[in-house]
């Protein structure tokens, strides 16, 4: 299985995304991520959808299935090479007596930043793609991970063009 990005204007009414959703689930596709926001103009949201798919010939059938829909103006593939993907990931870490400095020299390596503290824990705010996110996750593992929540994938092209 191979990964794709996929970002579709479409309107910002009520029930665009369920159907995007119903889409991928009637035609048996793999929908790994869906991220949903509004654009600079309030009527109009873009979704990022990375789906999981066998091969080139079932990601064009998708976009081609999704310009049917009534409320998509516009489906674009994004290529690795011509595109930014970012995630963002909240931690939570035990951060007890001197541990506490380490994972804070940790978190500077990685240009995170550190959202809440109690006497016990660090929470950590990070962008970036999945394998930084990863690298990061398991430099704090061995401190003990309590809790983690990421985001799905937000997308953009790089350069000039915009979907």
């Amino acid at each position: 299985m191979k990964s794709y990005v996929l970002s579709a204007i479409v309107d910002n009414n009520p029930g665009v995304l369920t159907r995007v959703c119903q889409l991928f689930n009637r035609r048996g596709y793999n929908l790994a991520s869906v991220t949903a926001g509004v654009t600079e103009n309030e009527r109009i949201s873009r979704l990022t959808l990375i789906a999981s798919v066998e091969n080139d010939e079932t990601v064009d059938q998708i976009i081609k299935q999704m310009r049917k829909l009534e409320d998509v103006h516009k489906v674009v593939l994004l290529q690795e090479s011509n595109s930014i993907c970012r995630e963002i990931m909240l931690i939570k870490v035990k951060a007890e007596g001197n541990t506490r400095q380490e994972i804070i020299n940790i978190v500077n390596i990685f240009r995170a930043a550190i959202v809440d503290v109690t006497p016990e824990t660090l929470t950590i705010e990070i962008t970036g793609d999945n394998s930084k996110l990863t690298a990061f996750q398991g430099l704090v593992e061995p401190f003990g991970i309590l809790e983690v929540v990421t985001s799905g994938f937000i997308a953009i092209q790089r350069g000039t063009e915009s979907i």
